[in-house]
């Protein structure tokens, strides 16, 4: 005769095993995929003037912005961009503007362009250098003190532009004058400084290395520049 205590037993710790053994592998899925969904929030200040607003083009495509997807695909880094910047901003006007605005009392990135119309305007460079390194120091203290997490980008030459090409050579002698003196102090407060100047000079032979204005870095210019400083900031982020 059968024991029928014993098969339903039995036959209850098979259904219990099987719906055990069922129900892990989806638990260990579901934990994995919230593992490798997760992203690093970090955050960057961008400081400047037309060049670091991106004049004349859509603003998700100016270089802060394009800096920061960059990130995202190479670091899986979320980088919220803080621009501080406007069309014709001087340096004094720049100082002005981070004065007026609430920012965050520390950035993971801080980077600095500015001084196109200190040069435009005919301004002394005297002032320059003044407002220029007190920009610096302002720059280093929302990077908390450290200057590994700052950095500075010469002044493209606008010289190589339809709009400022009759007057390329005065241009280009000036500008060699201020972004001497921008590395110069970069090097003293130990501060990379990024040279996209050689690049906007293309703009003269390639007409996708214009904005429509004929005067700002288009898209295609902005992605080249941060393709040649990328992994310098990459190397501050981690």
């Amino acid at each position: 005769m059968y024991n029928f205590e014993a098969v339903r037993k039995y036959f209850f710790v098979v259904i219990m095993a099987l719906g055990l053994s069922g129900c892990s592998p989806k638990a260990t899925i579901e934990l994995s995929n919230d593992n490798e969904s997760m992203t690093t929030t970090k955050t960057y200040l961008a400081l400047g003037d037309s060049y670091t607003i991106g004049t004349s083009i859509a603003f998700p495509d100016n270089f802060p912005n394009q800096l920061a997807d960059s990130v995202l695909v190479n670091l899986d880094i979320n980088l919220e961009v803080k621009v501080v910047a406007q069309n014709g901003w001087r340096t004094d006007d720049l100082q002005r503007g981070i004065k007026r605005i609430d920012l965050d009392d520390k950035y993971d990135l801080v980077s600095l362009l500015i001084g196109v119309n200190n040069q435009y305007q005919g301004l002394p460079l005297a002032d320059f250098e003044k407002d220029y390194r007190s920009l610096i120091d302002t720059a280093i203290k929302y990077a908390g003190g450290d200057t590994n997490h700052v950095f500075v980008i010469s002044i493209p030459n606008y010289g190589y532009t339809p709009f400022g090409s009759a007057k390329r050579e005065e241009i280009t002698a000036d500008l060699e004058v201020f972004n001497r003196l921008s590395q110069q102090i970069c090097e003293e407060q130990g501060i990379d400084f990024y040279n996209v100047t050689d690049i906007s000079l293309a703009a003269a032979t390639r007409e996708d290395y214009l904005a429509s204005d004929n005067l700002h870095p288009s898209k295609e210019q902005y992605a080249d520049w941060v393709s040649s400083f990328l992994a310098r900031v990459i190397d501050k982020l981690q």
